[in-house]
C-alpha cells in the first residue's frame, strides 16, 4: 500500500494507463490494483446496475472473488449505499460509511451480511455513468484495519474520476476489443461507434465506415480537410478539445471535456482522446495520428428516475434508506430491523415521507413510488 499521497509522475503514469485500458480492457485488474493502492483499499470493482431488471453486472475487477461477489449479489437489494447515487453527481466520489454515518452503517443488516463478514467495513464510490435505464460506479473497498473513507481523503479519485468516465465508456464503444496495429483499419470498419483520427491541427487522417454515414447523413459535416457540427457552438468546443488533446496529455484533459455534444441531424456525442503513449500512441501510428475523436448517437442521457423523485419531494438520504425497503414489501418493522435503526425512528421517517409526498397510507406510498424507485421498468 501506498504511504503517502501519489506523486504527479505516478499520477500521470495512471492516467495514462487507464486510458490504454479503453483500447484492451484486460489490462483493467492491474490498473485497479493500483487505484485500490492509492487510496489504500484492498479490492477494487467497475460495476454497472440495470434497473430495467436489478442486474448487476460486474465489469471489470481486482481482489474480489467469485464467492464474495455471489453474496454481493444476492443481498445487493439491500445495500444502503445503493440511494446514495441518488444525491450525488458523476464523477463525485463520496465515502459510503461517511455518508450513512459509521454507525448506522455498521448497524445494517447488509453490512453484517456482506462486507463486514469479510474483513471490508467501507468503500469510496465514484459514479461513472448514470441515466434512466442504468448506472455504474467505480468502487474501492477498505478493510477494517484502515480508517473509514473521508472527504479529504477522496482527492485522487476526484482527479482520476473523469480520464475513468471516458475510458469506460469508450471500452463500451468499443465493444471490448482489442485493437492490433497490424489490423487497425479493418477493425476500426467493423466498430459502431464512428471514430475519425486527426493530426495535431485537427486534419482527417482517416475515418472509420460509421463516422462516414454520420458524415454522408448530414450528422457531422466536412470543412476543407477537417470536420465538424454544424451547429456555432458544438463546432467551437470540438474545434478546442481537438486543440486540448494535440498540445497535452491525458491528464491535461479538463472534468468538462468529457463528452463534446455535437448539434445537427442526429445529436451527437464525442469523446476526444490525445494518443499520447502506451497502446494509444500504437493505436494511431499507423496514420501519424495524435487526436482520435470517438462518435456515437447521444442516446438516453436523461437523469436517473429515482434522482429526480428524491428531489422532487425533499427526501433525505435516511428517509430514502426506508423507501427502497419498502418498495421491496418490507414492513417498517423489518425495515428497521434491515437498517439497524429504532422503530421510533423508522416511523418517524415514515411520517416525514408521508408528510412529503401528501400520502397518509404505506401502500398508497410506495404506489406513488414505485415508477421512479422501482428497479422493474
Amino acid at each position: 500500500m501506498t504511504s503517502g499521497p501519489p506523486s504527479d509522475s505516478e499520477m500521470l503514469d495512471l492516467v495514462g494507463d487507464i486510458y490504454d485500458c479503453a483500447i484492451a480492457p484486460d489490462k483493467w485488474p492491474p490498473v485497479l490494483e493500483r487505484i485500490a493502492s492509492t487510496l489504500n483499499g484492498c479490492a477494487t470493482s467497475i460495476s454497472f446496475h440495470d434497473t430495467r431488471d436489478n442486474a448487476v453486472r460486474l465489469a471489470r475487477s481486482w481482489n474480489i472473488s467469485p464467492e464474495f461477489q455471489h453474496v454481493m449479489d444476492t443481498h445487493m437489494a439491500r445495500n444502503p449505499a445503493v440511494p446514495a447515487g441518488f444525491y450525488h453527481d458523476v464523477c463525485e466520489p463520496f465515502g459510503a460509511a461517511e455518508f450513512i454515518g459509521e454507525t448506522e452503517w455498521k448497524s445494517t443488516r447488509w453490512f453484517h451480511d456482506t462486507i463486514g463478514r469479510v474483513g471490508i467495513h467501507d468503500g469510496a464510490v465514484v459514479l461513472l455513468v448514470k441515466s434512466a435505464s442504468r448506472f455504474g460506479a467505480l468502487t474501492v473497498l477498505r478493510a477494517n484495519d484502515k480508517p473509514i473513507f473521508r472527504g479529504a481523503e477522496l482527492g485522487p479519485l476526484h482527479t482520476l474520476a473523469p480520464h475513468l468516465r471516458r475510458a469506460v465508456l469508450i471500452s463500451d464503444l468499443l465493444d471490448a476489443r482489442s485493437l492490433e496495429r497490424n489490423v487497425l483499419a479493418a477493425t476500426l470498419d467493423h466498430l459502431a461507434v464512428g471514430v475519425v483520427l486527426t493530426d495535431g491541427k485537427g486534419r482527417i487522417l482517416h475515418t472509420n465506415a460509421a463516422a462516414d454515414r454520420y458524415l454522408d447523413e448530414g450528422s457531422m459535416r466536412y470543412f476543407g480537410d477537417s470536420f465538424s457540427s454544424g451547429d456555432p457552438a458544438s463546432a467551437r468546443d470540438l474545434a478546442q478539445a481537438i486543440a486540448d488533446a494535440a498540445s497535452g496529455t491525458t491528464v491535461d484533459i479538463p472534468r468538462s471535456g468529457i463528452v463534446v455534444p455535437l448539434k445537427g441531424e442526429t445529436d451527437l456525442a464525442a469523446w476526444v482522446l490525445p494518443l499520447d503513449r502506451g497502446l494509444r500512441h500504437e493505436f494511431g501510428a499507423g496514420f501519424a495520428a495524435k487526436v482520435a475523436v470517438f462518435i456515437r448517437d447521444l442516446g438516453d442521457m436523461s437523469p436517473f428516475p429515482a434522482e429526480l423523485f428524491v428531489r422532487r419531494f425533499s427526501i433525505t438520504p435516511a428517509e430514502c434508506r426506508v423507501m427502497m425497503l419498502l418498495l421491496q414489501g418490507m414492513t417498517i418493522a423489518e425495515v428497521a430491523d434491515n437498517l439497524g435503526i429504532s422503530l421510533p425512528t423508522a416511523r418517524t421517517h415514515l411520517a416525514h415521507l408521508f408528510e412529503k409526498t401528501g400520502t397518509s397510507r404505506q401502500i398508497d406510498l410506495v404506489r406513488l413510488a414505485m415508477r421512479a424507485l422501482s428497479p422493474v421498468s
